[in-house]
């Protein structure tokens, strides 16, 4: 099965968001529409309120299917492609087959490309290393969090920089741990089996967990071969837009050292035809 623990978690989130959205607009428009006296901004506040919450609960709902949809794709996806690694594959016909479906208006985005294994050693070398970077990556955006946010919260919202350090501190530790769990979710996918990497033009499987490259909200970017390395690594880069604008995340492979050659192939035909047309 994939590992969707992030959509579970964004399930969760949008039932908080849509419960909480309609406790509001219950308020708000018992409130509003009671024949109590009030003042009329107090009664334009509670409609405001009713509002909000009703949208908060559309919100949640989009969310909650939206997540929902997202498991649902990537369990057929994984279940696909784990049904055709069940076959060889010769990453010279791979590329052919991705380079037709490229030419076509609707490409299949699930071609398989590669399917890759590694020995113990090399598994839990990669994984280790992964997750201390991603540890390390955490904590400096914590830090940056505190140092700059408390600057700007004191200076820029006439917040005591007590209260500035104490909420920028906070809003720190909790992403921080967030992506702890991530990281170590990650890090101890499937531990009983080796390693093992299955690239499509539209996924990869890391030992079971599933990492979008292409589909209607994301889109790879860039494909590098990082040479310089211990293993080598294929580092995919894909991108998405948000409210605040573009953003981008990194999808690392360990290169075994038998498929230095198949890594060249894929970083070529990835570049030339898959990213701008899948």
């Amino acid at each position: 099965m994939a590992n969707n623990t992030g959509q579970a978690i964004s399930m969760a989130l949008a039932l908080f968001i849509a419960m909480l959205g309609f406790c509001c607009a219950i308020i708000g428009l018992s409130g509003a529409l009671s024949g109590d006296e009030m003042d009329n901004w107090i009664r334009g506040v509670l409609w405001v309120l009713a509002i909000s919450g009703g949208m908060m609960v559309y919100g949640g709902v989009t969310m909650f299917f939206g997540s929902k949809k997202k498991i649902e794709d990537t369990t057929r996806d994984e279940k696909e492609l784990a049904e055709a690694v069940k076959k060889p594959v010769n990453i010279d016909d791979a590329i052919q087959s991705v380079r037709e479906q490229a030419a076509k208006p609707f490409p299949d985005k699930n071609t398989l490309l590669a399917h890759w294994t590694y020995s113990d050693k090399e598994w839990k070398t990669f994984t280790k290393k992964e997750f201390n970077v991603s540890i390390r990556e955490a904590l400096f955006v914590w830090l940056l969090l505190v140092g700059i946010g408390t600057w700007l919260m004191s200076g820029y919202r006439e917040m005591g920089h007590l209260a500035a350090f104490i909420t920028c501190f906070s809003t720190g530790a909790l992403i921080t741990f967030i992506r702890f769990i991530i990281a170590y979710n990650a890090r101890n996918a499937n531990p009983s089996k080796p390693g093992d990497v299955i690239i499509s033009a539209k996924s990869i499987l890391i030992n079971g967990t599933y990492h979008t490259l292409n589909d209607e909200h994301k889109t790879l970017s860039k494909l590098e071969l990082l040479e310089d390395q211990t293993p080598q690594l294929l580092e995919f880069t894909v991108i998405w837009n948000t409210r605040k604008g573009q953003t981008n995340e990194q999808v690392r492979v360990p290169v075994p050292s038998d498929k230095l050659s198949e890594a060249v192939k894929l970083v070529e035909v990835f570049n030339n035809d898959v990213i701008g047309k899948y």
